[in-house]
């Protein structure tokens, strides 16, 4: 079974607190930085922060449900929640290219050079959260790899489009102040400002597929049902009948109940001893799955 270990979870957990802490503190900073600077470019690279910071607090949120909020049973709504999660990150992806390409047309509408202290502060902002903004993407895209968690995956694609905002803010910074006397200079961060939201309305558009495909309740790949049947073939001399086999895909997370009939001459612990097996090599074989194996008399609907 490759479910979630506890130390898949703490790992989640302070991936996410990270972060959180991370882009609250770089809005401080990039706010103070267009107040000193009077930079509409810079304001919307504070509200740009600003809205990426509230959708990690959604996706911490969220997460902090999913771990302390589990139980016993099968948790099909869990799976939504980290999937709707991402869909709101997406909303406010959208909200950020927005503003982006709005500063961006004023900026090229009513052209000026950069100056003030403000911009010395947004440019060290940039190379200080470029940093931790590209670690937080690696250590998302670790995360991400065992866990197949949709908040994870977000959080990774938010940081590395940030990483690569900060790259694309830097340099836009600093060709406006060393090429200050050429006219076409104040072109420069409208211009990297409008690539930076290109790129996050690509990085949106994939978290948003993944999503609304994930909220879509949906039965098994053929491959899942093939790796099914190779276990019940298997064991087809352990049962007398297959009533049923009920299954779905729900986030991250795959939900699988199996519905056998078995010789009532059989004892009691030869049975269960049977379908522990069989749960355990399906749970083996499919990655965060969830199988139930149970007894029936007749066929299930």
């Amino acid at each position: 079974m490759q479910l979630d270990t506890e130390s898949d979870i703490a790992s989640k957990e302070r991936s996410a607190k990270a972060a959180l802490y991370t882009g609250i503190l770089d809005t401080a900073v990039t706010m103070v930085a267009f107040l000193a600077a009077n930079s509409s470019v810079l304001l919307a690279d504070f509200l740009k922060t600003a809205l990426e910071a509230v959708a990690v607090l959604l996706s911490y949120l969220s997460l902090r449900r999913i771990i302390y909020g589990k139980n016993h049973h099968f948790n099909y709504g869990i799976g939504k929640l980290e999937s709707l999660s991402s869909v709101f990150v997406v909303i406010l992806m959208v909200l950020a290219v927005f503003i982006i390409f709005g500063n961006a047309i004023h900026n090229i509408l009513s052209p000026g050079h950069l100056e003030g202290l403000g911009l010395y502060i947004g440019a060290g902002a940039q190379v200080v959260f470029g940093f931790l903004n590209t670690k937080l993407a690696l250590n998302a895209a670790r995360l991400a790899k065992t866990s197949g968690s949709p908040i994870i995956i977000a959080q990774q694609k938010l940081f590395t489009s940030r990483a690569v905002g900060n790259v694309f803010i830097l340099l836009a910074l600093a060709l406006s102040t060393f090429l200050h006397e050429m006219s076409w200079s104040v072109y420069i961060d409208p211009a990297a400002s409008m690539l930076i939201g290109c790129f996050i309305v690509l990085i949106a558009s994939g978290i948003f597929k993944a999503s609304v495909n994930e909220l879509l309740d949906k039965t098994l790949d053929e491959e899942y049902q093939m790796i099914i049947l190779q276990e019940l073939v298997a064991h087809f001399d352990d049962y007398e009948f297959m009533h049923g086999i009920r299954s779905r895909r729900s986030g991250s997370r795959v939900f699988i109940e199996i519905f056998l009939g078995f010789d009532p001459e059989k004892k009691v612990g030869e049975v269960q001893q049977m379908m522990d097996t069989l749960r355990r090599r399906i749970e083996a074989r499919i990655a965060n799955s969830s199988v139930v194996v149970s007894m029936s008399q007749e066929p299930v609907a």
